[in-house]
């Protein structure tokens, strides 16, 4: 009779399972897949900062660079970024003294 008591949270586990794994493929895998693919020359729109475990840098309202890395030299709000498609490797630009100058290169694993 406990047995059948534990039917019950079936499922929600089920549940959030699903949610989890559609979380992971369309906020995951197809922003990392659109960014590994396309040509990309743009400027950085946006910083979100998890809680200084993960920084996102939105380029597009949809898709972001993500890295744990939220210590050093990163990515500010208004930099370019230059990457040709099928690479892993982009390219920083900064403002300084009123022209895109180049500031560094980074490598992202896909």
């Amino acid at each position: 009779m406990k047995i059948s008591k534990y039917y019950r949270f079936v499922p929600m586990i089920l549940g959030l399972v699903l949610v989890g794994y559609f979380y992971g493929y369309k906020y995951i895998y197809k922003n990392n897949d659109h960014f590994f693919k396309n040509k990309i020359q743009t400027k950085i729109i946006k910083v979100m900062n998890y809680e200084n475990k993960s920084l996102q840098f939105y380029y597009d309202n949809e898709y972001c660079i993500t890295t744990t890395n939220t210590r050093g030299d990163t990515l500010k709000v208004g930099d370019s970024i230059s990457k040709e498609h099928n690479t892993k490797s982009f390219d920083v630009y900064r403002v300084k003294n009123g022209s895109y100058k180049f500031f560094k290169s980074y490598n992202i694993n896909k």
